[in-house]
């Protein structure tokens, strides 16, 4: 109980992450995986159109990021957003920035998660959680919370931790306990810690990490406190966090954020055939283990969980319409280039993707004769797949098995699925517009 009251101390005189309401006049803050196409095609198998009724809860909500992002995309609905948190100061930003964007979808609660059996706040559809519940002191006892919060259908975004990639970080927070053992001011914490960052000598792990994990330079001494000076702070590696998931009764369903997803991906660094083979032979959480002990910059885990298996959109199902998001000019240029005559059946198209999310992706197209086609009767963004697959045997003028342009569909989709920017939804949802 001691440490709660800390955590929450440290959060009413430090509200994280440090957030400018008056800039929402100029931007709206995207967040991973909180998209409306995302989660509707990881969790709600493609059929989820946020109109009926729909109950979000933000367990957690911190400065706003998810209740502002969540809040403009469902503002035309009849949703139902719940911002809960137990800093008043966080709670204050985050209203504000809702009151700069108009947003009066959200109601505010301020209170700790631990609470949530007491509040009757009824079934929830979506829940998101993010770096909450690593500074509970028992993380399973809040996820379970969580868990029985969900409707039937529900799913939930999750962010905890990771191990190895924070290695330096609580290095450094050890170091700090026993420097500041004596010390009850969070201003001085803070300038003992800014002391020791400046002297740390190249060999210190912490300073070998500076690279990917820099809180303290984004987001200045509130980042600082929050990363090196937390009182109740706790990581996972990928096999402790499926165990995590699974004792909650939980399902995982996918790493949210592209970025991990790519970065898990055990081909990126086994570049020995045999050795590569005798890898992939292990089930897929053994192989994300490997990649993450030897890529050791995963710094959090970002994912989707579920009430329910099989909540992602398939290919198999024909009534799905494949559609880019939100480089929706990607479809066009790629079947320009092949209809052009550049390259010929049998041929590669290879070429770098940029988008919001991720840079540098490098994107091989493995040309068939039905590729091109593909990509033509995506470009309106409003056919589904069987729609997709008719006009292909229109143009054939021959019958062309469902189960062969699945498999076309699969080889050729997969890597922009991976990235982030491919989604399917069932033909009944209506397109999703991107919000500024």
């Amino acid at each position: 109980m001691k440490d709660l009251l800390a955590v929450q101390e440290h959060y009413q005189d430090y509200p994280y992450p440090l957030r400018d309401p008056e800039e929402e006049t100029q931007r709206l803050l995207h967040v991973t995986g909180e998209g409306l196409p995302e989660l509707n095609h990881h969790l709600y198998c493609g059929k989820e159109d946020f109109k009926s009724g729909f109950r979000v809860l933000i367990a957690g909500g911190g400065t706003g990021d998810a209740s502002t992002f969540l809040g403009e995309q469902l503002k035309n609905t009849n949703a139902e957003i719940i911002y809960l948190d137990f800093s008043k100061a966080s709670m204050e930003i985050a209203q504000k920035r809702a009151e700069v964007r108009g947003l009066k979808n959200i109601t505010w609660i301020h209170d700790s998660i631990l609470n949530i059996p007491k509040l009757a706040l009824g079934k929830f559809d979506f829940i998101n959680c993010s770096g909450v519940l690593h500074h509970l002191a028992s993380p399973d006892e809040g996820l379970k919370i969580l868990s029985d919060s969900l409707s039937t259908r529900g799913g939930m975004h999750l962010m905890i931790y990771a191990k190895y990639g924070r290695a330096g970080v609580y290095q450094i927070q050890h170091l700090m306990k026993l420097i500041n053992s004596d010390v009850s001011s969070r201003a001085e914490e803070i300038e003992n810690c800014k002391a020791i960052i400046e002297i740390l000598p190249d060999t210190n792990w912490y300073a070998k990490s500076q690279d990917f994990i820099a809180d303290h330079i984004l987001f200045g001494d509130i980042g600082l406190y929050d990363m090196f000076l937390h009182k109740q702070d706790r990581a996972y590696s990928i096999p402790e966090m499926y165990e995590f998931v699974n004792a909650a009764g939980l399902h995982f369903v996918d790493f949210a954020s592209p970025k991990q997803r790519l970065k898990l991906e055990i081909e990126q660094y086994i570049k020995d055939a045999e050795l590569l083979l005798q890898i992939k032979q292990l089930d897929i959480h053994t192989q994300q283990a490997i990649s993450e002990l030897i890529v050791g910059t995963v710094v959090k885990h970002d994912f989707y969980v579920s009430k329910n298996q099989n909540t992602v959109a398939d290919l198999a199902c024909l009534n799905n319409i494949p559609y880019f998001y939100p480089e929706t000019d990607l479809v066009k240029q790629v079947y320009n280039f092949i209809d052009s005559g550049q390259v010929l059946i049998g041929q590669e198209i290879k070429f770098k993707l940029n988008c919001r999310y991720i840079q540098d992706v490098d994107i091989t197209i493995h040309v068939s004769k039905y590729t091109k086609y593909i990509f033509k009767n995506m470009i309106e963004g409003s056919k589904s797949l069987q729609e997709i697959f008719d006009a292909i045997r229109k143009e054939f003028k021959w019958d062309i098995l469902d189960a062969v342009l699945i498999n076309e569909c699969k080889i050729i989709f997969t890597q922009f699925f991976k990235v982030g920017i491919l989604f399917l939804r069932d033909k009944s949802i209506a397109e999703f517009k991107e919000c500024i």
